[in-house]
């Protein structure tokens, strides 16, 4: 028995939830990953699944199995790509999921720039904001804001946001510019609405190294980011958004930041790809292509 090539079967069970499935991802036949699997078990002489008719789930074992063999195959993989693929170029199909706003803000105006660099580098870019399972969905690098929980995944910081308070110049000048947090409450304020939550997000400031809430009573709320910064720039009222959605409006003068001395850092952007894919030339291009476009 390849015991390597074992453990990689092994994993392939793990992650796509079925002998079948693994079967079908690796090429082979359902009785080649079954009894790859057993070898194994007979190999450890420990229970790695639990296996009925109807569902599979990790033992113990199981689980300090699958951890470890992440690890050995993810290090025999870079090996592979350190002394086979140091000299590739770029290419093939790269297929990246970002949220919507990084899509259209960030990505699409510097795409030409990045095909023209990477000729041989087919992209294909599908917009979301929830974590999703990148095997299952055939994604090589997710784009996320916000560090995502610990899922055995590499997370790279791309980029840092911030909170920005700010408002039109024609609502400043005709209502004064508040001096402190507190001053809010003799505002209009624009607030967002969490889609999921249906509550409205705090606004969040940052005094003496501490980050506190001051969330101020608006008569307005919408969970649509791009609604909602329009309103500001129409002279609706104060907003407050993190800086990677109001970019292009504070670089115009559409809107002018007020409360610098109190803004509070936001999440980071990060790029995250499974373990196996370190050293891939073309994730290495694109995660410096981010650090580029978000730094």
């Amino acid at each position: 028995m390849d015991r390597l090539e074992a453990l990689k079967v092994f994993c392939a069970v793990v992650e796509t939830g079925a002998f079948a499935r693994a079967a079908q991802r690796l090429g082979v036949s359902t009785s080649s990953v079954t009894n790859q699997v057993a070898a194994l078990e007979a190999h450890f002489q420990v229970r790695l699944l639990n296996r009925t008719t109807r569902s599979m789930s990790l033992t113990d074992e199981g689980r300090r199995c699958y951890e470890q063999a992440l690890r050995l195959v993810g290090d025999m993989g870079e090996l592979e790509s350190s002394l086979r693929e140091s000299a590739q170029t770029p290419s093939g199909t790269l297929r990246v999921d970002l949220p919507g706003i990084l899509a259209r803000l960030y990505l699409a105006p510097a795409l030409p720039r990045f095909l023209a660099a990477y000729p041989d580098l087919t992209l294909k870019v599908t917009a979301s904001d929830r974590m999703i399972d990148m095997t299952e969905e055939g994604v090589d690098v997710l784009v996320r804001i916000g560090t995502p929980q610990d899922t055995g995944l590499v997370a790279k910081t791309v980029g840092r946001t911030a909170y920005v308070t700010c408002a039109s110049s024609d609502f400043l000048q005709r209502h004064g510019t508040p001096s402190a947090p507190d001053a809010l409450a003799d505002y209009a304020c624009l607030n967002f609405l969490s889609p999921k939550s249906r509550q409205v997000r705090p606004w969040l400031f940052q005094r003496d190294g501490a980050v506190f809430p001051a969330t101020p009573a608006g008569r307005v709320a919408m969970d649509h980011v791009d609604t909602l910064v329009e309103a500001a720039m129409a002279g609706a009222g104060i907003v407050q958004h993190l800086s990677v959605s109001l970019r292009e409006p504070l670089r115009s003068g559409a809107l002018v930041p007020v409360l610098q001395a109190w803004q509070a850092p936001g999440p980071d952007i990060v790029v995250i790809f499974p373990p196996r894919h370190l050293r891939a030339a073309k994730v290495n291009a694109f995660v410096a292509f981010a650090a580029q476009l978000f730094g």
